[in-house]
């Protein structure tokens, strides 16, 4: 099977969505996306953050939560055409009377059954577009499927349509027999574009920093990872997933200092109750962080923020066990690092505090005397993904020569 990262997602999704405004422009459909993936990886979030991102209405309807389909289509009314001023129209039954005293509408005689516009639909058009997810869809009953179709093929459902630069994307969960979903057939899956979405650490840690997640949490994630998020790992749990895990997370970031043993505790009890794991793996995952003390690593404000001289030490201390050197932490500092700093230049921070932290660990990369914090390539992953972000802002990198044969 063919996967992608929610962030590859996210860049084909704002290609299509530019896409399809010109489709639009040209009078064809627009082209309807389906996000396939393992529950709470991100899907629909993804969704909401691309239209958040671009200005656009986002709607999300969960079709699994529906029970009639009038929910989704619209109540049933009769309505009758009438032309006035040269002009064809229909109107619903309850509205005919406003009609009838005005000797210019003309009754052609013609009658059908339509359907009042949803209350989910937006009723004033954003220039930016609109997005309309269609949560849960395979979860659906066939009626549902089948309405669906109507609004994918012609972005109206009899009496109604869309709004104007609107695309519809489609999430459900995989038909691998670990969820009940109802099988899509050839013909209907023909007519949307759909990726399967795998999870990724490296997405979900960025998104944890810019969600604001407790830090110790941020780094439990990165460190164990595998045992956490990957399928294939002997300890994996279906139930450990990235939307239990952050509800997991919000729970326990209330309690102050994680080590002391009645703290321990209770976040043992509380796995218990999020992950239904009668081995309690995330519990026994837990009482290892505690006792390798990382719930204690130096934080990626502090990395960033703090002056040298102080910072180098916190980090030496993280990453040196006396004179053994643990690459594994410091790869868990080097993505906090690198998230943090992107999001304190998104929000329009200066750059300089970033590139000039990013010379000194190069600088101590290329230190004869003192103990390397971070591994050459470490460092440069760090720079590469800077640049590529914010080119304008960090031209400075680029001036030191050993920053610029790595990335020139």
């Amino acid at each position: 099977m063919n996967e992608i990262t929610l962030n590859e997602f996210k860049e084909i999704f704002k290609f299509v969505l530019n896409n399809n405004r010109k489709l639009e422009d040209e009078g064809k459909r627009p082209i309807t996306i389906a996000a396939e993936g393992s529950c709470g990886v991100g899907k629909t979030q993804s969704v909401e953050q691309v239209a958040n991102e671009l200005g656009m209405t986002f709607v999300k309807v969960n079709l699994a939560e529906l029970e009639e389909t009038s929910d989704l289509v619209g109540f049933p009314l009769k309505e009758y055409e009438i032309k006035l001023e040269d002009t064809t129209k229909w109107v619903p039954s309850d509205l005919l009377h406003l009609y009838t005293c005005n000797p210019d509408v003309e009754f052609t005689g013609n009658s059908r059954m339509g359907y009042a516009t949803p209350a989910w639909l937006p009723r004033e058009e954003n220039p930016n577009g609109c997005i309309i997810a269609l949560d849960d869809y395979s979860r659906a009953n066939q009626l549902f499927i089948q309405a669906t179709m109507e609004l994918i093929n012609t972005g109206k459902y009899i009496s109604w349509q869309l709004p104007k630069y609107t695309s519809v994307v489609l999430t459900t969960n995989p038909d691998d027999g670990s969820y009940a979903v109802t099988g899509l057939d050839d013909a209907q899956k023909s007519r949307f574009c759909s990726f399967n979405i795998k999870f990724s650490i490296d997405n979900f840690a960025e998104w944890a920093e810019s969600y604001g997640m407790d830090s110790r949490a941020i780094n439990f994630a990165i460190y164990y990872a595998s045992e956490l998020f990957d399928p294939s790992h002997p300890n994996h749990l279906n139930t450990i997933n990235p939307r239990s895990y952050t509800t997991f997370t919000n729970i326990i970031s209330g309690i102050k200092d994680w080590s002391k043993p009645e703290s321990l505790a209770l976040i043992l009890n509380i796995s218990k109750g999020c992950f239904h794991d009668p081995n309690n793996v995330v519990g026994s995952l837990f009482t290892s962080f505690i006792a390798n003390k990382l719930d204690k690593l130096v934080t990626p404000e502090d990395m960033l923020m703090k002056k040298w001289d102080t910072v180098k030490e916190d980090i030496e201390k993280c990453v040196y066990e006396k004179e053994d050197y643990h690459p594994e932490i410091a790869a868990v500092l080097n993505t906090r690092l690198l998230n943090y700093s992107v999001n304190y230049l998104k929000d329009g921070n200066k750059a300089d505090v970033v590139c000039n932290r990013l010379l000194d660990l190069i600088d101590n990369s290329n230190s004869s005397t003192d103990r390397h914090l971070f591994s050459e390539d470490l460092i440069f992953s760090i720079i590469k993904t800077i640049v590529a972000k914010f080119p304008a802002k960090t031209n400075k990198l680029l001036l030191n020569p050993a920053v610029r044969k790595k990335i020139l």
